[in-house]
């Protein structure tokens, strides 16, 4: 799910590499509830993560939160990034991705999806809407529209990461997802790999392993997820044809 971003600048991939990884990051974490939300909904518990990411001499600072809309059964899952210090010269504005969807039993039917880079360059921009009245993903990135064929428990990029915690907490094992990105449908596939202690500057971590992997990809993704942390990733080892790649803790 989230290789793209190491393909960019060095500068602006500090700030992108946390839309792309959404939970991924433990480094000054914060996770709580959100007492009033939760409160409206028996379904999914809403949360909020505040973390920091740090490296190349640049930092960000990301906020998270997943919260029941007015709409019954309805969700709206957000990931606010704002660069901090020098980095905010690259990047003034904040980037934003949104997923908005609703729950059916432990499925997830997105309705739309959002992503703002928020540097003004409408080419880095994304936007979905899922209409399941015609199966039809009418998407748009680059400026260029495409519309895709929706089969049954399609998702957006930010709906994918936290499905494949949902299940987990569910106590299912994460197996295939087939998302929306970028105009095209890509399915991603989980492989687990057991269990193991995780050290990180938030602290150390029993965790279950998975390997993250498309057929048609030479990238996967390792990632450690913290059941203490209701399954969210506290490790993620990025891997091109096999070596690393990249590393977040």
């Amino acid at each position: 799910l989230y290789p793209w971003w190491l393909m960019k600048p060095i500068y602006t991939k500090l700030i992108t590499a946390v839309l792309s990884t959404a939970l991924l990051c433990t480094a000054s974490l914060l996770a709580e509830p959100i007492e009033e939300a939760a409160a409206t909904t028996d379904t999914l518990q809403a949360f909020q993560l505040s973390f920091q990411l740090k490296g190349f001499g640049l930092s960000a600072a990301t906020e998270i939160r997943l919260e029941p809309t007015t709409t019954p059964n309805e969700y709206q899952y957000s990931n606010k990034t704002q660069a901090l210090g020098l980095a905010r010269l690259i990047r003034p504005n904040p980037a934003t991705e949104t997923s908005r969807f609703l729950v059916h039993g432990d499925t997830l039917q997105v309705e739309e999806y959002q992503f703002d880079a928020g540097n003004g360059d409408k080419l880095e921009n994304s936007s979905i809407r899922f209409d399941w009245d015609t199966d039809t993903a009418y998407s748009n990135h680059k400026n260029e529209s495409a519309e895709l064929p929706l089969t049954a428990g399609m998702l957006d990029r930010m709906s994918t990461d936290l499905k494949a915690s949902l299940d987990l907490q569910a106590g299912r094992r994460p197996q295939t997802y087939t998302m929306v990105y970028r105009n095209s449908a890509r399915t991603y596939h989980f492989e687990y790999q057991g269990e193991e202690q995780v050290t990180t500057p938030a602290g150390t971590f029993a965790t279950v392993k998975y390997l993250q992997y498309r057929d048609d990809s030479s990238r996967a993704t390792h990632i450690w997820y913290a059941p203490e942390l209701q399954y969210q990733p506290v490790k993620v080892v990025q891997l091109k044809r096999g070596k690393t790649n990249g590393t977040l803790l």
